[in-house]
């Protein structure tokens, strides 16, 4: 008896079956519906959003173009005070040098004055003006201010 052998092929390694895990859900299974809360809540959100977005343009024209405050600072009260401390400061009499130290003193203080009304200025966003040109109506007074910063 005569055998037929034929070659063995090499057996190919066994490949597990795919497993469904509980995680994946298949494909056809109907999703739950959105609850009507949240429904309601997106839609509001959205609309709340757009309409920010819409009115944003119409905020910026009116702020933009609103007239800024008007503020007072008592220059006349500031420059007696002034005037006061230079007196205190270099005594009665007139010599060439005393007229010379006060000239230069009125001149820093002059200056120093201007930059600080400008700073304070800046700062509050209003239009600082002499509180003698103020005619009627009551505006923010700034005098306190400016003199705590001069003498600094």
């Amino acid at each position: 008896m005569e055998q037929n052998t034929q070659p063995v092929a090499a057996e190919a390694p066994a490949v597990a079956a795919p497993v469904a895990t509980p995680a994946a859900a298949p494909a056809d299974a109907p999703q739950p519906a959105p609850s009507y809360f949240m429904t309601v809540l997106t839609t509001a959100l959205v609309s709340t959003v757009f309409t920010l977005l819409a009115l944003a343009p119409v905020a910026y024209s009116i702020y933009k173009h609103t007239p800024p405050q008007v503020a007072t600072v008592d220059l006349q009260k500031l420059v007696e005070e002034d005037q006061k401390r230079l007196l205190d400061l270099i005594g009665v009499g007139s010599s060439p040098d005393k007229g010379a130290l006060a000239d230069k003193m009125t001149a820093e203080f002059a200056k120093k004055l201007s930059v600080v009304v400008d700073e304070v200025g800046k700062e509050c966003h209003c239009v600082l003006v002499n509180k003698a040109a103020l005619l009627a109506g009551t505006a923010t007074d700034y005098t306190d201010i400016v003199r705590e910063r001069i003498k600094k």
